[in-house]
């Protein structure tokens, strides 16, 4: 069983975008700093405007983010948030609530940065990944 939930985990962080370019053993590396965490429906995940410490992936369950006051965006299982907050310490740019019940992946920001002080090419690799999401948002506010 305790086998299995991991191949799972590497599995589902290798499927995240923000991980793509990661080799296996560097997934294996943050999967090593991943926390299981369950929610219920209804709870608020994370609020606009405070201060973020934590990457949020989903396992199972689907959540809202609202941006500003109309905006708004369903995840699922393999989306994830708190990357921004995670790299530049800075507060949060959505709230985020559980629609359902959740089952959650917590990458906490000192160990995570730790890791990437140790292996600084995971961190390359992610902003390669980050970069190339904000053109993609640019490109499509723009058009």
């Amino acid at each position: 069983m305790f086998r299995r939930r991991l191949d799972e985990k590497t599995k589902l962080l290798q499927s995240v975008p923000l991980f793509t370019e990661l080799s296996r053993g560097q997934i294996k590396q943050i999967e090593q700093l991943v926390t299981e965490v369950a929610a219920p429906a209804g709870q608020r995940l994370a609020t606009a405007g405070e201060y973020g410490k934590e990457l949020v992936v989903i396992v199972e369950g689907q959540a809202t983010v609202i941006v500003g006051r109309r905006r708004t965006v369903r995840l699922g299982p393999g989306d994830f948030w708190g990357e921004m907050s995670l790299v530049d310490g800075g507060p949060r740019s959505a709230t985020v609530d559980a629609d359902s019940d959740m089952r959650l992946l917590v990458v906490e920001g000192r160990q995570f940065s730790q890791l990437l002080q140790r292996a600084p090419l995971i961190a390359i690799k992610m902003m390669r990944v980050m970069s190339q999401r904000i053109r993609a948002l640019e490109a499509s506010a723009t058009a």
